[in-house]
């Protein structure tokens, strides 16, 4: 037993490490690589790598103490399967209780902005724009084959690879 209990400790003590320092990478809080359907879809790569390090942990320890085979294989599974599913725990609160910053792109449709640059078809322009209480500066493409003069009311219509997809918002479709 012991064997497997170094095998558990070198796989997982190293994988722990790695979520240390690159993050959580199954972070949408699902199986990352794992196959979607597959029996590990809903169990996070980082709750494996505890459940295997702690697993080979406890049962080294417990088998150094000389406690019985079937005592350690038991305290062992135990305090694996505690250590994975804290874990799980952890990040499913912290991501329900993270904020972000960041805003998507379907968030930016319909947000009125100024063009700071012209824009025109086939020449991208400038567009600043006020998010969340920032001003922020986009590339920005007419989403029709218009002119937009600078200092001209823009609204997003959508954003491609980045850039806003912009339409003049003429005095009939004034907001303010």
């Amino acid at each position: 037993m012991t064997g497997l209990y170094i095998f558990f400790l070198a796989v997982g003590g190293p994988l722990l490490v790695w979520f240390a320092f690159a993050g959580d990478a199954d972070a949408d809080g699902f199986g990352g690589d794992a196959d979607a359907d597959g029996p590990l879809s809903v169990i996070p790569l980082s709750s494996i790598a505890f459940v295997m390090a702690f697993f080979g942990a406890t049962g080294l320890i417990f088998d150094a103490l000389g406690t019985g085979a079937a005592a350690t294989l038991i305290l062992a599974v135990i305090v694996g399967v505690v250590a994975g599913t804290l874990n799980s725990a952890a990040f499913a609160w912290l991501r329900k209780n993270s904020t972000s910053s960041e805003v998507s792109d379907r968030e930016l449709e319909g947000t009125i902005g100024t063009a700071s640059m012209p824009i025109g078809p086939g020449r991208r322009g400038k567009i600043t724009v006020e998010i969340a209480g920032a001003r922020e500066w986009m590339t920005a493409s007419p989403a029709d084959d218009s002119e937009i003069e600078q200092g001209s009311r823009v609204v997003i219509v959508g954003v491609d690879n980045g850039v806003a997809l912009v339409a003049n918002l003429g005095p009939e479709l004034e907001l303010e």
